[in-house]
């Protein structure tokens, strides 16, 4: 049973949590734990507190759930996250195979997806998201995930889906962002560009759907907010080096060189291994004549990719 301070913190630390003060709900979870261990209270700090960064502690949150409750399908679950989270994808399927095997639960039949999505086990990934839905027919991160599996493979299947999660959730901006770069790609840019500005105004803070729009409008020529767009991703997100090259290729389309060549740049310093930064900047140095810098870029392009063929031909031609 719980006694009255207990429900009172248990109160508190809700209401502090619906208005973002989650260090402070954090605080209120760990008075409630020194009241009263019972494993879906750890679960909840848990949660908080992978959320703030204190990993350690949710880790061990959720682990002494499962000793207390070792039928605790949730914990489980939040094992599975915190495990991919952290890169450790074969453990995390370990937990939520663990988590569904105690009880099939939309959610971890997608997160379980997500982790095989991340281990290219596409099929698989498509049977969870599959599964998700047999659980839940409503239930819009299925949807959303399986538009994300056949995102580079069947664009008209992948919009089908998106927009499945956009109609059962208006204001999901992940699912606005995707449907709008997918109808983009197909040339659909009128209604590309109602749910990306829709998606921005749902979540102004995701870089990529920045970038998307950014395309969008600079294919149709309103330069100055393409721009604003690129360089407003850099500032969401300027520890990738995704949004550097991204600008950069503006740049460099616009004739802006020099511009060009310092992202270009910034990018390679940020992160070396990018294949993509080290190919578009080897491009780019081959089209103004700086081959022998060209072919290095390019050769590291391929060596961190193998299987880019574009690549692999301009070298060729450089030989």
């Amino acid at each position: 049973m719980r006694n009255k301070v207990t429900e009172e913190l248990i109160d508190r630390a809700e209401r502090l949590e619906e208005q973002g003060a989650m260090i402070e709900a954090l605080g209120c979870w760990g008075a409630v734990l020194k009241q009263q261990k019972e494993p879906v209270f750890l679960c909840h700090f848990g949660r908080l507190a992978m959320e703030v960064g204190k990993l350690k502690d949710a880790r061990d949150a959720f682990l002494e759930a499962t000793v207390l409750d070792p039928h605790l399908a949730v914990a489980q679950e939040y094992l599975g996250i915190w495990h991919e989270c952290q890169g450790n994808l074969e453990e995390s399927l370990s937990h939520l195979n663990t988590s569904l095997s105690i009880q099939e639960t939309a959610s971890a039949y997608t997160l379980r997806g997500t982790v095989q999505l991340r281990l290219c086990r596409v099929a698989e990934a498509r049977d969870s998201f599959n599964a998700a839905l047999n659980v839940d027919p409503q239930y819009e991160e299925a949807y959303y995930n399986l538009g994300i599996s056949f995102a580079h493979e069947d664009l008209p299947k992948a919009v089908t889906f998106f927009r499945k999660a956009v109609e059962l959730d208006p204001e999901y901006a992940k699912a606005n962002s995707e449907l709008g770069w997918a109808l983009r790609r197909l040339n659909e840019n009128t209604e590309a560009e109602y749910h990306l500005r829709k998606a921005i105004e749902f979540d102004d803070n995701d870089a990529w759907t920045h970038i998307y729009l950014g395309n969008l409008v600079w294919a149709k020529r309103d330069l100055s907010s393409a721009e604003e767009l690129f360089k407003k991703a850099i500032d969401l997100w300027p520890n990738s080096s995704i949004p550097f090259w991204c600008l950069a290729i503006f740049y460099e389309y616009e004739g802006r060189d020099e511009e060009a060549q310092n992202l270009y740049q910034q990018a390679l310093d940020i992160d070396p291994d990018d294949a993509q930064a080290n190919r578009f900047f080897g491009i780019y140095l081959k089209d103004i004549g700086q081959t022998i810098k060209a072919k290095g870029y390019l050769q590291r392009a391929l060596e961190l990719d193998p299987e880019d063929r574009t690549v692999r031909t301009l070298l060729a031609n450089l030989d």
